[in-house]
């Protein structure tokens, strides 16, 4: 599709000979238009004014003099043609705004580094595709992976997992999907969720993959992100109630949403020295599995009362939990339960009401993926209740925690 791309661009190329040399030149350009774009998406306009400052190519440079003032791309655009110096040209030289003006449009789109690259050397010819590979390639064998601070641990993980059990399935799930949704819903998943989604985009289409989902959990609200993963969730209802999925059986994989909901209030009643008590001695790794079974509120409070460097050992366990099935995330709710209630022992004044919930979860999650609904008074809040858990954002961040409507 991509070689199609650069063929229907260069068949509408200015008419005339442009030489090897000078479309050599006009890669060298793509190139650094590329790493521009790169930095805009980290810091915005100051790589504008960082790139105009450095960049000696004057068809360039007019542009980004622009985008550095704040210009958008319309007024860019309008400017390209208006600009008296731009409008006698030569073949090469009109070729040469072509691919400018097709690369800051994409920057000002915040497109992915190789998608830049790819829309501007489409103008030079098929035959620049592979060289467009190769520096795609050698970019990313020098490219170190940020580890994930956040993990979402609820439906779309579990449907994730599923529908990998036949890799047609979820290719199918992609592609209906198509790639903006695709990456804004498996943002908001931990990353084994993006592994299992991002190899059917290729060798250098999975590093993209997983480089915009880490930009977009990074700039959407949780809400937007959960948004995002209901409207992927919903194509895949669609596409199995119309017989062209078939995920089988999943109940092993969904958290039983009357737990999450009491696990969560148990956590949210304990008072603050309990509860900072528990989890400060918690085994991390076994705390981050639990959390897989709580709600946005329990993870914004249990890291809100951390040091800062137990909440950095918290999320660096949450980066390297895997997403269990629901009989996992009960044990692990089980043992946490036990904890709880050894430590509230020892602490006069816990408030006995989130003890009773803490033995309600120790108790459920005995009895393993079918659990033991609550009792009493609590039993009437659970309808209603997603089931779901997921990320919370450590304090001081100004993400919004994801959640389920």
């Amino acid at each position: 599709m991509i070689k199609a791309l650069a063929a229907h661009e260069w068949d509408r190329r200015p008419t005339g000979p442009v030489s090897r040399q000078k479309k050599d030149a006009l890669f060298e350009l793509a190139c650094r238009v590329a790493l521009i774009s790169e930095s805009a998406r980290e810091t915005g306009a100051k790589a504008f004014i960082a790139a105009a400052r450095a960049e000696k190519r004057k068809t360039l440079r007019y542009g980004l003099d622009l985008l550095s003032e704040g210009a958008d791309w319309e007024r860019v655009d309008r400017s390209y043609a208006l600009e008296p110096l731009f409008g006698e040209l030569d073949a090469g030289s009109r070729l040469e705004i072509a691919l400018i003006k097709s690369g800051l449009g994409s920057v000002c789109r915040l497109e992915h580094p190789n998608i830049v690259l790819r829309r501007m050397t489409a103008h030079l010819g098929a035959e620049y595709f592979d060289k467009a590979s190769a520096w795609i390639a050698s970019r990313r064998k020098r490219k170190r992976r940020k580890p994930l601070t956040l993990l979402v641990p609820g439906e779309l993980p579990d449907l994730v997992r599923t529908l990998a059990l036949d890799p047609a399935s979820l290719e199918r799930a992609l592609r209906g999907a198509g790639r903006e949704l695709s990456v804004a819903a498996m943002a908001g998943c931990a990353q084994e969720s993006v592994d299992l989604a991002k190899g059917f985009f290729g060798p250098i289409g999975s590093g993209t993959f997983e480089d915009d989902a880490e930009f977009v959990r990074n700039r959407l609200s949780g809400d937007e992100i959960a948004q995002a993963q209901a409207a992927f969730i919903e194509l895949v209802r669609g596409l199995e109630q119309g017989g062209e999925l078939d995920l089988g059986t999943e109940d092993d994989f969904y958290n039983d949403p009357a737990y999450v909901n009491e696990l969560t209030r148990a956590v949210m009643s304990l008072d603050d020295k309990s509860l900072k008590a528990t989890f400060a001695a918690k085994d991390k790794k076994s705390l981050a599995l639990a959390m897989q079974g709580m709600e946005p509120s329990a993870h914004d409070r249990i890291l809100g009362l951390l040091a800062k460097r137990e909440t950095k050992r918290l999320l660096d366990a949450i980066d390297d939990a895997a997403i269990l099935p629901r009989r996992e995330v009960l044990e692990a709710g089980r043992a946490l339960a036990k904890t709880v209630i050894a430590a509230a022992e020892k602490i006069k004044g816990a408030p006995r009401d989130a003890i009773e919930r803490f033995a309600r979860i120790r108790d459920w999650a005995s009895v393993g993926t079918g659990g033991a609904a609550p009792t009493g008074g609590a039993a009437a809040a659970e309808t209603g209740v997603p089931a779901t858990s997921v990320a919370a954002s450590a304090p001081g961040s100004d993400r919004k925690p994801t959640g389920k409507s």
